[in-house]
């Protein structure tokens, strides 16, 4: 059974602060509380949403088990009372056609360029201009089942809140991916595409913190 789980860290622990620095860092962890004893291969999505000036970031969880505790609190420091978490499912039924809901993606978005050669696999390449990146969900919505209203201004309703590199030291090299981070309101094409993108995420670099779609109620009376 799929379970969501919202865990509010205090940046501030010095435990935390040392996560936070490192990416590959923030994968071995959140791979550890889902699979504390590593023998389950237990996948799932995750995403850090930072807190601004010192405030608490949430991690959002998405897997098949609810996470490690004793792992949590080994390495940020909270208490059972940081910690919600609750079944995917009743949520992710009641999903239907026409809704609207507000969202955000934090993706890694990338195309493929072509090596030239049928011998030779292309590479694959982020993409850094934020009308690229748009141009990369509005693909990936209509793969997913959703699509992002038009306003009065005749354009979709989301925006890229938050475009950079993200690089980190992985085995003595460094690696990098093109992040992009999209705040908007989408509206329910196919519930069962949905469904998917929610519990199985959007895009590449799933295991670093990339391609987990949240969903929010809209304010009554928009």
């Amino acid at each position: 059974m799929t379970q969501f789980t919202r865990i509010i860290i205090d940046p501030n622990h010095r435990h935390t602060r040392w996560a936070l620095q490192s990416l590959e860092r923030m994968h071995a962890i959140v791979a550890r509380t889902m699979d504390p004893h590593g023998i389950l291969d237990a996948r799932g999505l995750w995403r850090l949403d930072l807190g601004r000036a010192g405030k608490p970031c949430r991690l959002y969880i998405v897997s098949d088990n609810v996470p490690d505790f004793t792992v949590l609190n080994e390495e940020f420091g909270i208490g059972t009372e940081a910690v919600a978490t609750c079944s995917y499912e009743p949520f992710l039924g009641n999903l239907d056609v026409g809704q609207e809901w507000g969202f955000r993606l934090k993706a890694n978005p990338t195309r493929s360029i072509a090596s030239g050669s049928s011998a030779k696999r292309g590479r694959r390449v982020g993409l850094v201009k934020v009308e690229d990146q748009l141009e990369w969900l509005y693909r990936k919505a209509r793969e997913s089942g959703f699509h992002m209203p038009i306003n009065r201004l005749e354009m979709p309703e989301v925006m890229v809140r938050n475009s950079e590199t993200v690089d980190f030291v992985r085995k003595n090299g460094t690696v990098a991916f093109a992040s992009a981070t999209y705040d908007g309101v989408l509206a329910v094409d196919d519930p069962e595409l949905l469904r998917k993108a929610l519990t199985c995420g959007i895009g590449r670099a799933k295991g670093y913190g990339f391609g987990l779609l949240t969903l929010v109620p809209l304010p009554k009376g928009r």
